[in-house]
């Protein structure tokens, strides 16, 4: 059997589980997804942090030419869609304790079979490891549904918004600077070229989130806030082109990121204003123009 193939199984599994649990529950379609997204974010952060900064792992789909993107590939089938989607179905339908062992034991399982057929080792990493960060994890995610389902408290929807935006614009830059060399914002840290520009890429992709975020969250609909954003992420990376922080492929490509910006600004609104709660009372206190 091709590496490939179990990741791909297991994506378009969770995909598929996501579709269901979403048409099951059309009255909250949108809200799902968003849950979706944000634990996704966050386990985008905790793979920087132990997979790209401190090599935790590797896997090996065999899907793209270079190593390094291949491990990166498998990485975001895990945290981007298996592992997400899992937390969200258990929080979603508040399964007791023993229905959350299984599924955690199959994660369990699924990884130490992934090792032994070689599709992913570990560097320094311990299965257990995972087993108890999947506690915690949904734990959290728990807490944090409650929260966001009970609450218009600012802050958490902020984050929510913050989370669920990264894991969009991390992906969509990974393809463009990684995969398209469309530009390159090496970190200058590491021995491995492409394990460097995707550490640079991502800090950078916060970055430009938080201002994403700040635009739609406060001033939705205000296209004047907008531009001025999208202006002023430009002035910072034509600076960085000028200092050799950033690395075009051509110099037309200065275009791409403040169009990437754009979408992301304009697509973060429209959702903004359908599934979420403070989206009214900022329209209210005037910080929309809709």
């Amino acid at each position: 059997m091709a590496n490939w193939v179990p990741f791909v199984f297991l994506s378009f599994f969770s995909i598929f589980a996501l579709y269901l649990i979403v048409i099951k529950n059309r009255h909250i379609s949108g809200r799902i997804i968003l849950f979706w997204l944000f634990i996704s974010g966050l386990a985008y952060v905790f793979e920087y942090i132990i997979f790209v900064l401190f090599n935790s792992y590797t896997y090996h789909p065999h899907i793209l030419s270079n190593n390094y993107n291949d491990s990166v590939l498998g990485s975001i089938s895990s945290q981007a869609f298996s592992v997400p989607v899992a937390i969200t179905y258990i929080v979603l339908y508040r399964l007791p304790a023993w229905r959350i062992a299984v599924i955690i034991g199959v994660f369990f399982l699924i990884e130490t079979w992934f090792i032994h057929t070689r599709l992913y080792e570990h560097h320094w990493w311990e299965s257990y490891y995972t087993t108890f960060f999947l506690i915690i994890s949904v734990i959290l995610a728990k807490i944090w549904w409650k929260i966001l389902n009970e609450s218009d408290n600012h802050y958490v929807q902020f984050i929510t918004l913050f989370f669920a935006l990264s894991t969009i614009t991390l992906s969509f830059a990974w393809i463009l600077s990684s995969l398209l060399k469309l530009y390159i914002l090496p970190l200058n840290h590491f021995s491995n070229p492409v394990r460097d520009l995707i550490a640079g890429n991502a800090l950078y992709f916060w970055f430009t989130t938080y201002f994403y975020s700040l635009v739609i969250f406060f001033r939705n609909g205000d296209w004047k806030y907008s531009l001025w954003s999208i202006l002023f992420l430009l002035t910072v990376e034509v600076f960085m082109v000028q200092e050799g922080v950033l690395l075009l492929k051509n110099p037309l490509m200065i275009g791409v990121l403040p169009l990437f910006h754009l979408i992301m600004i304009s697509a973060g609104s429209q959702y903004y204003q359908r599934y979420f709660d403070t989206y009214i009372e900022m329209h209210q206190k005037g910080l929309s123009s809709k």
